[in-house]
């Protein structure tokens, strides 16, 4: 019985060590850095993008749980660049300096967009995306290969619209929307 009890303790109390954890862990050496991310899923995408935002390296996550990797940076241009996790809801955003060959990380800037959500039930279109920094966020709806619908959402931090949509149109929609300089898409059934 105090074995169990002692293993509920130690459960418990790693359970709010881990509730506390940060959302990354950076290790940088001399030729090599090695980066961890918590909270990862099967599915989930990193990559690395130069200064310019092209994508220079991308892969997706295969396991669920913890991120790490070890990357060999000295390939790499003297500049900033971003490594990022695009996760379910939400992208982390850790930008470096390569200098030297040398990876500099702060993990003071790292930084985290919010993507918009979609829900659907029946023939209501619920949009919603949190942005930090109030950027408007632009969508257009597709239906059949046509635009049905644009739309605008601007002016508050949580940016929430319901649309009603026909019951007579059933079939495939996509959805599509522009945050500052990122595009998400998405398609749903009616």
């Amino acid at each position: 019985m105090k074995t169990i009890k002692k293993m509920l303790v130690l459960v418990t109390m790693m359970a709010i060590a881990t509730g506390y954890a940060n959302e990354s862990c950076i290790n940088t050496l001399t030729t090599t850095t090695t980066l961890k991310f918590f909270e990862v899923k099967i599915g989930h995408q990193y990559s690395i993008k130069d200064h310019q935002g092209s994508v220079i390296y991308s892969e997706t996550i295969k396991r669920n749980g913890s991120f790490l990797k070890e990357f060999d940076f000295t390939n790499l241009d003297d500049g900033l660049y971003t490594f990022e996790i695009s996760k379910d809801f939400e992208i982390l955003i850790q930008p470096f300096k390569i200098e030297s060959q040398i990876a500099l990380f702060s993990e003071k800037s790292m930084t985290k967009e919010f993507k918009p959500v979609v829900r659907v039930d029946n023939d209501i279109l619920m949009v919603s995306q949190l942005t930090l920094d109030a950027k408007p966020l632009r969508l257009k709806l597709v239906y059949n290969g046509e635009l049905i619908f644009s739309d605008e959402l601007k002016g508050a931090q949580v940016l929430e619209r319901k649309y009603k949509l026909s019951n007579e149109e059933k079939g495939t929609y996509h959805i599509s929307f522009t945050s500052g300089n990122r595009y998400f898409s998405e398609w749903f059934t009616l």
